[in-house]
């Protein structure tokens, strides 16, 4: 063999390597990338778990192991373990403590399966959110595929599905895609949900949005999404001169209930296993300022507080003026209207609900769709590139100064 024939051999093998990754179907490049984002999250997680202090939960100069039961993963444990208590647990004073009602059953329940093989909560929890966080990975290359499919070209569609997958596999908070968290099914139930909304799918749609519903709390938005979807077909059935016939009428019904009902179904469940109907907010306030959860406020206070009277509440207001108006733009428009609703209703949500803490970076996670963007201009390679070494160093961050534990108290990931 020439020296000058080596050269050549390699460069084939690149090429065929590089054929062979384009011929893979879509599904299984995303799983690629999802596992090898896994290990990248697996191995900053083990090397924090070298600066970890002793406390409650590890001790001093933990393995990867026991950094997967950090946090809430704990109260999943007490659920797969032992399931609920019969009553809320009330402090000397009659304050409502923190328990486990505030947590969904799905995916604790779940990790009940690989329990049975003896395998303890924090691993067998890892494996369902790892399962379940391939399968929405794949299912966010689908569903955006098809949205941006039919409203740009296939070029253009197939770039956008590429990059929203991939952002997803390297977003700053994945690390929640292998501890036993309930990102992973809720995500993966989300999914499934829309893909069923694209098809019009609605009785399948009744079934998911139900299971989301005890999965995570995130199915009061689903109902917004469901209107949209109804609205832009009934438009579009008038425009084309259809008419929707009874039956079907009667799915869009069930599933409009559905999804109504889905965000109500756990507050429900908590309410009857503890024997008091406010059991699942009265828990949740444990966890606030003032023992109670309140509507808007604690955004607006903590504008104030960060930016000022004035000033924080009027850019607050502008900020969330111009994301809607970004959103119902014509350059998101590809997203089609289930997508972009959803961005728009789940932020409602977070707004209207949520303390604007250090979990929220999680929380961001659902806003998948957005992913897709990066890809709508025509040299999109290198923006995507450094969309991805931006996610995987900001998840460095996220780990070391969020997940680890600093005792007493933290700041919660």
């Amino acid at each position: 063999m020439t020296a000058a024939a080596v050269p050549a051999q390699r460069l084939g093998l690149r090429t065929r390597l590089l054929l062979g990754w384009l011929r893979s179907p879509p599904a299984v490049r995303v799983l690629v990338v999802y596992a090898l984002a896994r290990v990248f999250s697996a191995i900053v997680l083990a090397e924090v778990a070298r600066f970890q202090v002793a406390s409650t939960w590890t001790p001093a100069h933990p393995g990867y192991g026991d950094m997967l039961g950090l946090w809430d993963a704990t109260w999943y444990r007490r659920i797969a373990e032992t399931g609920y208590p019969s009553a809320v647990p009330l402090g000397s004073t009659g304050d409502v403590q923190q328990s486990a009602l505030a947590f969904y059953p799905l995916a604790p329940f779940l990790a009940r399966l690989p329990m049975l093989l003896g395998l303890p909560f924090t691993w067998a929890g890892s494996i369902v959110s790892l399962v379940a966080g391939a399968v929405a990975a794949v299912g966010v290359h689908t569903l955006v595929l098809r949205a941006l499919g039919e409203r740009s070209t296939p070029a253009v569609a197939r770039r956008g599905a590429w990059s929203a997958a991939v952002l997803f596999c390297v977003s700053p908070t994945a690390l929640v895609f292998q501890v036993p968290y309930t990102e992973g099914p809720a995500l993966a139930l989300l999914v499934v949900f829309l893909g069923c909304l694209q098809r019009e799918r609605y009785l399948p749609a009744v079934l998911v949005a139900l299971l989301l519903g005890v999965t995570r709390p995130v199915a009061v938005p689903l109902s917004v999404v469901v209107v949209v979807h109804l609205a832009v077909r009934g438009w579009r059935g008038r425009r084309a001169g259809a008419v929707l016939g009874g039956r079907e009428a009667l799915r869009c019904l069930v599933l409009l209930a559905a999804s109504g009902a889905a965000g109500l179904l756990w507050p429900f469940a908590a309410g009857r296993i503890a024997h008091r109907l406010d059991a699942y907010t009265a828990t949740m306030g444990a966890w606030r300022v003032g023992g109670q959860v309140e509507f808007l406020k604690p955004w607006w206070g903590i504008s104030q507080y960060v930016l000022g009277d004035h000033a924080g509440p009027l850019l607050l207001v502008a900020g969330v003026l111009g994301y809607a108006a970004w959103l119902l733009s014509r350059r998101t428009a590809v997203l089609g209207p289930e997508l972009r609703a959803w961005c728009l209703a789940y932020v409602g949500y977070l707004l209207l609900v949520l303390d604007p803490f250090t979990s929220l970076f999680r929380y961001l996670i659902f806003l998948f769709p957005l992913g897709g963007l990066v890809a709508l201009r025509p040299r999109s390679r290198p923006v995507l590139r450094a969309w991805v070494v931006c996610s995987l160093a900001l998840q460095v961050v996220w780990i070391a100064w969020l997940w680890r534990f600093s005792p007493p108290a933290d700041w919660p990931p």
